[in-house]
Parts: C-alpha cells; structure tokens; sequence
C-alpha cells in the first residue's frame, strides 16, 4: 500500500510539473509576441520633435514629439496579456534648438500646429481690466498681460492673481524703456511671484536695444505679428492663424467686442491660451 501511494505522489508531481512547464512555456510564448508586436508597432505611434522656424533674427519655437517606450509599454501590457494601444507608455523626443538658447531672437508667433492663440493685452497705468478679466474666468481662459512699472505698483494684488490664476504677465518697464532700472525691479517681482517660465519683454518692432537688453537678463522678447488696436473683430478674422499672438490695446471698444472675438476664435477650432503655454515646447 506504501508503495502504491508513492508511485501515485511521484505521478502526481510529474503531472503537475508538466503542466507548470507548459503554463511557463506558453506565458513566455506569449511575451515574447506581446514584446515582438510592441516593437512592430512602436514607430505608427510616434512623433518625431519639430524643431523651431528661425529667420533672421526671429524665431516660431519648436514643439517636443514622443515615441514608444518598448519596456515600459511591455510591463504595462503583460498584465493583460495582450497589445492594447490605451496601455503605451511614451518617451519624450525633445526639441534639440529650444527657445531658452534662442533669448537673442524675437518670438513672433507659436508654432502653426498648434490650435491655440494668445490674446495679449497691452496696458496702460489707467486701463481697466475688470472686464477683461471677468469675461476670461467666465470662459475659463487664460491670457496674456504686458503692464508698465506704475501699472505694477498700483494693482499689484491684482497681477499676484493673474500669475497664480495661469495667465501670463509681461514686463514693458517704464513706458517700454527697457533702459530703465524699473525693468529689473519689475523682472524681480514678476518671476518672484511665479511659476512663470521666463520674463517676458515686448517690440513691435525690430529694436536691437531692446533685443540685447532683454536676452542679457534672460528674457524672452514677444514680436507679435498681430497687432490690432481698433476695429478688434473685424482684423482679427482678416488675420487669425494657428499660434498667433494677438496684441490688443485696451480701449472701450475692446470691451464691447471682446465677447464675439472670443466666440469667433473658439468657433474656429482654437484654444485661447497664455503666451506660458503657446510658447511651452
């Protein structure tokens, strides 16, 4: 009877090592075509880095791409035990010529894949922006502002809020005179008050001065190419394009039609966004 119950443990153990092996071998199976299918699939998914446009001394920034992360997609998946796109994992391919080597050029404009634009309102030390503001946390929208030292001093609760309610706010110095001390002082306060990226300074047009000025402190120079001072809705749906910055002078008649430029940039398919997130790689 001993004997029986031996040879039936060593049966047992043999079957049951059989069926192990063959588990193994087919889970491996499996892996190894989860792995090999992952590795033909990987380059239908990716995007390669567009790099910057420069001309002159312009620049339109460049955007990061992304590509498969064959490993880390392969753990994802072998937990299902089979290819699911849902379940990749991605790699940043990162632009090579970024923007933060490129401060000795003016920005004039975000890169054209984008859908998004930048409504960039250019302020005075008298200008309301109640309404503005208003009409862009009604919509939940972020913008661009470019104020002026005494602007600073007088509503600087006021622009603590638009920084850490995502809008982006830019430095025009005193009366746009980057010679002038007011333009460190007001970087200093600006990138103090955070999280933006860069200070930011503003031409219309090509200046050297300010150009060698702003790239020494390490500031970003806006060049827009758009720059509309009446009559807003009319030249904007003459000039509107993918990653546009559009410079806006405050004015009343802004006020009365920034409602329907807002309505009409949307329902062309674009984002109204700050200039942090046009210009973001």
């Amino acid at each position: 009877m001993k004997k029986f119950f031996q040879i039936i443990g060593i049966l047992t153990l043999m079957v049951g090592s059989f069926v192990y092996t063959e588990k193994v071998g087919t889970t491996a199976k499996l892996s190894d075509a989860l792995l090999t299918e992952i590795k033909s699939k990987k380059d239908g998914y990716k995007e390669n880095a567009i790099e910057p446009i420069i001309k002159e001394n312009t620049i339109i920034p460049g955007v990061n791409g992304w590509e498969v992360d064959v490993q880390k997609s392969y753990e994802s998946m072998s937990k299902v035990g089979y290819f699911e796109s849902k379940l990749l994992v991605y790699k940043p391919l990162k632009v090579k010529n970024t923007l933060d080597k490129n401060k000795d050029k003016y920005v004039i404009n975000g890169n054209n894949t984008k859908m998004e634009i930048t409504l960039l309102f250019k302020l005075s030390p008298k200008d309301d922006i109640t309404y503005i503001i208003n009409k862009l946390k009604e919509k939940n929208l972020k913008s661009t502002f470019f104020i002026e030292s005494e602007y600073l001093e007088k509503h600087h609760n006021q622009i603590i809020n638009l920084i850490q309610n995502g809008h982006t706010v830019g430095n025009l110095s005193h009366n746009e005179d980057y010679t002038n001390s007011d333009f460190t002082w007001m970087k200093t306060i600006i990138t103090n008050i955070g999280p933006q990226l860069y200070n930011y300074c503003y031409s219309e047009k090509p200046n050297k001065t300010i150009l060698q000025i702003c790239s020494i402190q390490n500031s970003i120079t806006i060049m827009p190419k758009i720059i509309i001072k009446q009559n807003y809705l009319r030249n904007i749906k003459k000039t509107l394009l993918p990653g546009s910055i559009i410079s806006l002078e405050v004015t009343p008649s802004l006020n009365s039609e920034l409602a329907a430029i807002i309505n009409y940039i949307e329902a062309k398919g674009y984002k109204i966004t700050s200039l942090e997130q046009l210009l973001k790689e």
